[in-house]
């Protein structure tokens, strides 16, 4: 972005941007030709850090309005319901955009939400339609926020996924979105993800972190496989979180288990765990 476009956006003269840029309060590079340019995810640090308003959203690349103030999980819920994707991508971005962190959006307003419609369809015979059209809303939202998150090339490795006949996408999205939000190069492997593959991706990627989710019931089998896993090729030098409701089916010995109950637990970990080994 130009300062111009920046100024325009949040609705402030060209020359406060420059003397904002000028000041080292925004970060520019310079092209060839000596003119400033501010990345996309430097002008979301800014108006996230200093509270400013966006009234140009489309000059952040942004396709709905995030300046509303931010919604509670009753509105999120009736647009979720109702499946108006723009209204639930403007409540979210506009929570992130004033200031919010992304492991509160999900333990706020996207987890009141979200459980609400997963108990639909014992009333309704549409709720499992519902919940499965919130769902993908939700991970679109989130798809967005993500991508206006600068993650350093450098910052430590994560990865993760839902444990085999979990078929939960949601947790899982949540925690890589998490993760980055933290400085953490997340690899999300989705949902129904065996221990075999879990195993593959860590010898692709040499993660610090993997994260499990188990959200659904999972069999005696998988969790032996899991356990397995855990206390075998994730044991050597590496931070294993579990959470979801059924992660206590995972029987392990590694002491360095950590069981996250909430996505906020789950970024105070990781932000301590950068801490320490220095990533």
């Amino acid at each position: 972005m130009s300062p111009r476009d920046l100024a325009d956006a949040i609705g402030v003269s060209e020359s406060s941007l420059k003397r904002w840029a000028d000041s080292g309060r925004i970060a520019v590079v310079r092209t060839e030709g000596g003119h400033r340019r501010i990345p996309v995810t430097e002008a979301v640090r800014f108006i996230r850090e200093t509270g400013q308003r966006v009234v140009r959203p489309e000059l952040l690349g942004l396709p709905d309005d995030p300046s509303a103030t931010p919604t509670d999980g009753e509105a999120l819920y009736d647009a979720l319901a109702r499946g108006d994707g723009r209204a639930t991508r403007a409540m979210l971005l506009g929570r992130y955009l004033h200031g919010e962190g992304v492991a509160a959006i999900c333990d706020g307003p996207m987890r009141t939400a979200m459980t609400r419609l997963g108990e639909l369809w014992k009333e309704q015979e549409d709720g499992v339609f519902i919940e499965h059209r919130a769902t993908d809303l939700c991970i679109q939202a989130l798809a967005q926020i993500r991508a206006l998150i600068e993650v350093p090339a450098d910052g430590p490795v994560a990865l993760g996924g839902a444990a085999s006949g979990d078929q939960h996408l949601l947790p899982s999205f949540m925690a890589a979105a998490v993760l980055a939000a933290e400085g953490w190069n997340a690899v999300n492997l989705g949902a129904d993800t065996p221990a075999t593959a879990i195993a593959h991706a860590i010898l692709a990627h040499h993660p610090r972190l993997v994260w499990l989710s188990v959200t659904n019931p999972i069999t005696a089998e998988v969790g032996r496989s899991l356990g397995k896993l855990i206390d075998g090729e994730l044991a050597s030098g590496r931070a294993v979180v579990i959470g979801g409701r059924h992660a206590s089916r995972v029987p392990v010995k590694q002491a360095g288990l950590f069981t996250a109950g909430t996505m906020g637990e789950l970024a105070a970990y990781a932000r301590g765990l950068a801490r320490t080994t220095g990533s």
